[in-house]
């Protein structure tokens, strides 16, 4: 990163809400008329939803609630419970296997239906609305489809240890996933924003397949002083994943990028880095792998500050950022035309101009109300 750059990164980084004197956030100048994208998006990383614990947040202009059981079945609704509309992420609690109603203490179970009320009679015929949720590789995700439309593909699951989370944070910033995601295939600026040398990188969105490869090699990366290799996966117009397998069989680095649309202009970025070791070097393998885990969590800690800087540097860019239609694209950009048209496939109304697939009369599902 360029030296002029660390006080602006620093500063983003040091406030939820970004400030920044003299310049205002891209949403405030130049509203962006881009539709929300469809698909899974993450809304939590896994160790934010304990069981019996009840979150709120936003997504596409409105408000999901997450919560899981003491058995730890993982369930997402809409905030607002169907009998008098209390909101049920502000005092509602988790009752066993039942979310409970702080207005009327009316139960509802993991199906979403109402079993119970607090005046000891029996219960309405209502239901919450559910929404399509899955958690994969730490994070928690949420389907949206701006037509109502259930989920029309999966979230790939990669080889990790699951009982180790992620270090990680939330940014409020200024912002539109397309644009986020375009940063895996958007090759020049990692040797001019983050100082990437010896860059040799390939890959690109295959029409009509949700999920895109890049590999790359590269110096200056998290793990200097090596030239190291590490692979992107792209999954719809919300997250880039990267793992980066470590010298010597050591283990593993994932760094998540998780971008989500939470008003017109204005996404959540969540960013997550978790350090899986084989074993601990210097300390015999029996002692090594039993210590592994702790001090993978403590380097994981390190290593999510160290790479806050670096993808701050981004932050600082996707906040104040102008989306361009038909940009002014040269020889060493990477493949960000064929990007975005791959990324057509998650609107259901066209952006840029460009063409989006329509699904037929018998696959549209009425949205849930």
């Amino acid at each position: 990163m360029k030296p002029h750059l660390k006080p602006l990164v620093k500063q983003l980084l040091s406030s939820r809400r970004v400030s920044l004197p003299g310049a205002a956030p891209a949403d405030t100048l130049h509203a962006d008329s881009r539709p929300y994208p469809n698909g899974w998006f993450c809304l939590a990383f896994s160790d934010e939803v304990r069981p019996g614990s009840v979150t709120t947040r936003p997504l596409a202009g409105a408000e999901v609630v997450l919560y899981r059981t003491a058995k730890g079945v993982l369930r997402a609704v809409r905030p607002r419970c169907p009998h008098l509309g209390a909101h049920l992420g502000v005092g509602g609690s988790v009752e066993g296997e039942d979310i409970v109603c702080p207005f009327h203490r009316f139960a509802f179970d993991p199906a979403g239906v109402c079993v119970r009320t607090g005046y000891d009679k029996p219960p309405p015929k209502a239901s919450l609305t559910q929404y399509p949720v899955c958690e994969a590789n730490g994070s928690i995700y949420v389907w949206w489809h701006a037509l109502g439309m259930p989920p029309q593909w999966e979230v790939p699951v990669f080889p990790m240890d699951d009982r180790q989370p992620y270090s990680h944070d939330t940014f409020d910033i200024a912002g539109h996933p397309q644009d986020v995601i375009e940063n895996a295939f958007d090759w020049g600026h990692l040797p001019a924003l983050h100082g990437l040398q010896g860059l040799d990188i390939e890959g690109s969105p295959v029409a009509g397949e949700p999920i895109s490869t890049v590999t790359a090699t590269a110096r200056g990366t998290m793990m200097r002083g090596f030239r190291q290799s590490y692979t992107l996966t792209v999954i719809g117009l919300a997250t880039i994943a990267a793992r980066t397998v470590l010298p010597l069989g050591a283990g593993n680095l994932y760094v998540m990028l998780h971008a989500t649309p939470t008003s017109p202009g204005r996404i959540q970025l969540r960013f997550g880095t978790k350090l899986e070791l084989n074993g601990v070097p210097g300390v015999p393998e029996t002692l090594g792998r039993a210590a592994a885990m702790p001090v993978a969590r403590l380097l994981s800690a390190v290593l999510q500050r160290v790479a806050s800087v670096d993808t701050g540097a981004d932050l600082l860019m996707w906040h104040h950022q102008e989306h361009v239609e038909q940009p002014k694209l040269a020889k060493g950009d990477g493949p960000i035309g064929r990007y975005r048209h791959w990324a057509q496939q998650f609107y259901t109304q066209p952006t840029d101009g460009l063409v989006a697939p329509r699904p037929s009369r018998d696959e549209v599902s009425r949205p849930e109300v």
